[in-house]
């Protein structure tokens, strides 16, 4: 080491001090400057791969979602076939129960003596028929209705209380 200081002077040292010193600088800014741009690199194809588990994770997701919509459509569909079944039959059950109480009707007013019907009973059998009209219904009940129309109707109200509705 005495022989280098013999042979250059301190200004030399000093030279050669700040070159070694700029030559490290540079070597560690290339060596940020390289681990940095292989960061980058293998972070986008890090984030590739993220990118694309995080698709198929969210079309997992939603491929869950239609199965559950799907299922609550059928059970939904199902229900609502359930309940049409229902007001099918209790519509049946409802033109049987009017069929049936517009035939008592008849009997008791066609058979009766008099042969007289009184305007509120003749308005509330032809209200009940029109429902089971509109119900669908069609059978002998339009014989018994014009049976019932026949009838002398009376008028509780009126002055006059026999009036003939022919």
């Amino acid at each position: 080491m005495l022989e280098f200081l013999q042979s250059y002077s301190l200004t030399e040292i000093l030279i050669f001090l700040v070159m070694f010193a700029l030559a490290f600088k540079s070597v560690v800014t290339f060596w940020d400057w390289a681990v940095d741009r292989l960061r980058k690199m293998f972070n986008k194809e890090n984030e590739k791969r993220q990118d694309k588990k995080d698709i198929i994770k969210r079309i997992n997701e939603s491929e869950q979602k239609i199965n559950k919509l799907s299922n609550l459509y059928k059970n939904t569909e199902q229900q609502i076939q359930e309940l049409n079944d229902l007001i099918q039959m209790l519509i049946q059950s409802d033109k049987d129960d009017i069929k049936s109480w517009i035939t008592e009707q008849h009997h008791k007013f066609c058979y009766s003596k008099s042969r007289t019907i009184d305007a509120y009973s003749l308005d509330c059998i032809e209200k009940r028929y029109s429902h089971y009209k509109s119900e669908g219904g069609n059978s002998f009940i339009e014989d018994l209705m014009d049976d019932l129309r026949k009838l002398n109707v009376y008028y509780p109200d009126s002055k006059n209380k026999d009036i003939d509705n022919k």
